[in-house]
């Protein structure tokens, strides 16, 4: 397999991208977009596929339930259930800020170097 050798800060800066990318499920199911199946889809896509490219960098807890929980969006988004979509969505969101901090604190501390 090919290895693409990212580095931390490409790796931070697509974590904020897909933090911007799942919040963005939000609005796109308050407007009753025709596309947010779609969008979730390749959502989903894109994190299932990104391991392959990111492999040495961490993953951890937060992939797979970032993975779990777009998987459920999936439904959800399909259900008239306002507060459930939007509970995962920040659910989500906040899990991903969670893996920025933890690689934030491990840069200060030196763990990635």
């Amino acid at each position: 397999m090919r290895n693409y050798a990212l580095t931390i800060n490409e790796y931070i800066d697509y974590l904020l991208t897909l933090q911007d990318s799942i919040f963005k499920i939000l609005p796109l199911y308050e407007e009753k977009n025709t596309y947010l199946l779609e969008y979730v889809d390749e959502t989903i896509d894109e994190v299932v596929h990104v391991k392959a490219i990111i492999e040495d960098l961490p993953h951890g807890y937060w992939y797979v339930k970032t993975l779990t929980n777009l998987k459920s969006l999936l439904i959800k988004v399909t259900e008239d259930n306002h507060g459930a979509v939007k509970k995962k969505v920040l659910n989500t969101t906040n899990l991903i800020g969670k893996e920025l901090k933890d690689i934030e604190e491990g840069l200060n501390g030196l763990w990635f170097l």
